[in-house]
């Protein structure tokens, strides 16, 4: 199977703060315009492409090491989220994805 062909999820990092879950995914060389990322209450996915480009006068010397392909990863959620209030950026190849707590919603409006 050629490396472009394979299915793999990105190393990530998630960590939260009173208000927040904050998911940090590592996938240098991806470009926004090629990830999709879709947030459910319980749930975030993050899908996406990451092009080989090699220039045809490369020979490659040792097995890479880098991720190409389809890229595609689910996370389950600890709490839930507020869906319509999630935000993602993608900083030096690091995306970060900022969930507001669903519970904070309730008790704002208490």
């Amino acid at each position: 199977m050629k490396e472009e062909d394979k299915t793999w999820c990105p190393a990530i990092e998630f960590n939260e703060n009173e208000r927040e879950l904050i998911l940090k995914a590592e996938i240098p060389g991806v470009e926004i315009k090629h990830l999709n990322i879709n947030a459910e209450p319980d749930h975030v996915s993050i899908s996406g492409i990451h092009d080989h480009h090699k220039s045809i006068k490369e020979k490659e010397l040792i097995p890479s090491q880098l991720h190409y392909g389809k890229l595609d990863c689910n996370v389950s959620l600890p709490v839930k989220i507020q869906v319509n209030h999630v935000r993602a950026e993608l900083i030096a190849g690091v995306l970060t994805i900022t969930m507001p707590k669903a519970n904070l919603a309730t008790i704002a409006n208490t």
